[in-house]
């Protein structure tokens, strides 16, 4: 996943837009709380600095809220998508699950009578059976009852290969079945431990009667108008302008949601968001990128507020490490340049990061080593490779790539290139974000210095994180360098084991793969099975940071700088806890507006 929107703008331009028709088109997730294992609640560290609490809601309310996105989702079904813009959307209509992660970072139970643990008979002593117990008397949207069968039936979507799923399948290959002996319990069965489990089931439960055969995921109809168990539900999708959201009358918690109606307006241009919000045309505006509530102020005056808390979007680089636009996805054969570690090194070696994060992001930043940048397993590994022109220039010299007449090296003697190869690199990331323009451009003149061409190419989000069937780049292979943020919830096991596992390359075969570095490391792998076969958080948080070590010295990525999020929202709208782990919208049901 990553985090999308244009951040830095210009006011003026905003200003002058309040008038003009551009308006008028505009306008028109610490760590667990209850742990799987009793030694894993002894050792349970504090959750960090997480959220911002406001003004608790006014009784009643209603109305109809106006939210700012920069990006139109290209489904409202999370596990089809590892987009984070469908989040911001979901989380209001079909991604309320047995339980979610609260603002402190500990999960609580949300559809689930209580959260399973070995106290209660949750979690069995062998840790290999786990038992949800819904509340009674839910209800789908629609009306139908939510039952057992519909927890089964989201293993049975998340677990068929043919359905695609690309996010929050973790530990679902462990799960050997799901029993429901009857309509409010379900038992989940593990062929071996999975210390992940209270995630699982977490960011929504797939309604049986209301969605179709789980290998045609990616086609059904719900996926734009779904039935949910959330507190509201779609009710008009206006391609590239905005999404209607009304309240469902059969949420499960009584009196709420208090507001009648969402409406996400689709609104790319940095300037035309800040001119809605100043004039009140809009009360919630996601990631508006100025990581200053006194400046944003200034720009909107007494109309909003923007809310800051510590961010979880990790920008890296990702190296292919297999050749590409060779029609094989797999890594069989390396990639020319970027196969040689000295390469690699290099790369990470020329990189002024001190720099990027003071003067490129003027401290807007924190600086990242790893992907282990924060939460219970946060891992403060050294940077592998510091800034250092002089051993950069070294070991391209020692990998047989020698000064060409232009500055840039060439090959001779390389191990994989062929003598007269250019060094001379594609540097993919995605459209509309000024942060990452800027980054890009750093690194292309901090890798000119050693004598290493980059060139930008920046596609449209639904390229860069498109589908293994659609051609996407990434996931077909066929790229350099791709730079973008990321992000890891506050139960890591199942995104870990999908971007790092050795089989968990992209193929035809496995067209959801996350290791779309083609990285094959032994290693690594057991790294991270150790952390998803044991429930003890120091020993997973260790196994993390051994995993953190392989990559950042094997050079399967660099990691850069870590992002503080920050949301703008109306004076007149209350009730909103900003969440660190969570959407703009993962608390909607209990805000409160008035004119």
């Amino acid at each position: 996943m990553n985090k999308l929107t244009a951040y830095w703008f210009n006011p003026v331009a905003a200003a002058r837009l309040l008038g003009c028709s551009l308006l008028v088109a505009a306008c028109s997730t610490g760590a667990p709380a209850a742990p799987a294992a009793e030694s894993a609640a002894a050792t349970q560290p504090a959750a960090p600095e997480a959220a911002a609490v406001l003004d608790a809601p006014a009784a009643g309310g209603g109305g109809t809220v106006f939210l700012i996105i920069p990006e139109e989702p290209n489904t409202l079904n999370y596990y089809a998508s590892d987009a984070a813009i469908v989040r911001q959307v979901a989380d209001a209509t079909s991604m309320t699950g047995l339980d979610i992660v609260d603002e402190k970072g500990e999960f609580v139970p949300v559809l689930a009578a209580e959260l399973p643990t070995e106290a209660n008979g949750g979690l069995s002593a062998d840790h290999l059976s786990v038992t949800w117990k819904l509340l009674p008397g839910l209800k789908w949207s629609d009306g139908e009852p939510i039952t057992a069968d519909d927890i089964k039936f989201t293993w049975e979507v998340l677990s068929n290969s043919s359905a695609g799923a690309l996010s929050g399948t973790g530990g679902v290959d462990l799960i050997a079945a799901v029993e429901t002996p009857d309509e409010l319990t379900a038992v989940v069965k593990y062929s071996s431990p999975y210390a992940g489990y209270l995630a699982q089931f977490a960011y929504g439960l797939l309604p049986r009667h209301a969605t179709g055969k789980p290998e045609e995921m990616a086609s059904w109809a719900w996926n734009r108008k779904p039935v949910g168990a959330g507190p509201f539900m779609v009710t008009e999708w206006a391609s590239g302008e905005s999404i209607t959201l009304e309240r469902n009358p059969n949420y499960y918690q009584a009196g709420k949601p208090q507001l009648d109606k969402l409406i996400f307006r689709i609104v790319p241009e940095p300037a035309a968001q800040l001119a809605l919000m100043m004039q009140g045309d809009a009360q919630v505006q996601l990631w508006p990128g100025v990581d200053d509530v006194a400046e944003y102020a200034k720009i909107v005056g007494n109309k909003a507020k923007e809310v800051l808390v510590p961010g979880v979007w990790n920008m890296a680089i990702d190296f292919n490490l297999s050749k590409p636009f060779d029609k094989d996805p797999s890594a069989t054969v390396p990639h020319p340049i970027l196969g040689d570690l000295r390469v690699r090194q290099a790369i990470a070696h020329a990189i002024d990061y001190d720099t990027l994060v003071k003067n490129v992001l003027r401290n807007t930043v924190k600086p990242s080593t790893n992907p282990f940048a924060y939460g219970w397993y946060q891992c403060d590994l050294p940077r592998a490779y510091l800034f250092d022109v002089a051993k950069a220039n070294q070991l391209l010299d020692e990998a047989g790539w020698v000064a060409g007449a232009d500055g840039i090296r060439v090959a001779k003697g390389a191990q994989h290139a062929e003598d007269g190869t250019r060094l001379s690199l594609e540097l993919q990331g995605y459209t509309n974000f000024e942060p990452l323009q800027r980054t890009e451009e750093f690194i292309v003149e901090n890798l000119k210095a050693v004598g290493v061409e980059a060139r930008i190419q920046n596609y449209d989000f639904s390229i860069i994180f498109g589908s293994y069937e659609d051609n996407s780049p990434r996931m077909i292979g066929d790229f350099d360098l791709l730079i973008f943020d990321r992000s890891l919830s506050v139960e890591p096991q199942g995104d870990i084991e999908d971007t790092y596992f050795s089989t968990n390359i992209p193929s035809a075969d496995r067209p959801a793969g996350g290791n779309s570095r083609r990285w094959i490391n032994a290693a690594a792998d057991t790294a991270v099975k150790e952390a998803g076969a044991t429930f003890d958080l120091s020993a997973r948080k260790a196994a993390y940071c051994k995993l953190g070590d392989l990559v950042t010295k094997d050079v399967a990525q660099i990691f850069t700088y870590v992002f503080q999020d920050g949301y703008g929202f109306a004076n007149n709208l209350t009730g909103y806890t900003v969440s660190t782990w969570g959407s703009m919208v993962w608390d909607v049901q209990n805000w409160s507006y008035s004119k």
